[in-house]
């Protein structure tokens, strides 16, 4: 058995796959003409685009999480001090209430009491 039948034969095992898709033209003609100037193969950087590509999405949604993790609680803390505002008002009108005085006969000393009730 050759060497490259040896490569073959150990990246077909069950953690490789090959894959095919179909790239423009000039932009595979491109790629190529920047690999061999690297010096490395087509597969290893695509190889390496894909795993730069999922490692980036990876920290996205990771912020994304964090980012909608922060709104959620500010707006558990905004409802929390909405609710106790509000609480503070309700108790700050109850404290102020007071029902209103009734009258009574002793409050009007003359005898004009049904001319001052209709001034009230």
């Amino acid at each position: 058995m050759s060497i490259s039948q040896t490569l073959w034969n150990s990246s077909s095992h069950e953690d490789h796959k090959l894959i095919n898709f179909n790239v423009p033209k000039y932009l595979i003609s491109n790629f190529d003409n920047l690999v061999r100037f690297k010096r490395v193969s087509r597969t290893s950087m695509l190889v390496r685009l894909m795993e730069d590509y999922m490692r980036s999405e990876h920290q996205k949604m990771k912020d994304d999480g964090t980012l909608n993790q922060m709104i959620q609680d500010i707006g558990k803390r905004n409802r929390e001090d909405l609710k106790n505002e509000i609480r503070k008002d309700i108790r700050e009108v109850r404290a102020e209430y007071e029902p209103p005085m009734i009258p009574i006969s002793s409050d009007y000393d003359n005898d004009d009491w049904e001319n001052d009730l209709m001034r009230l």
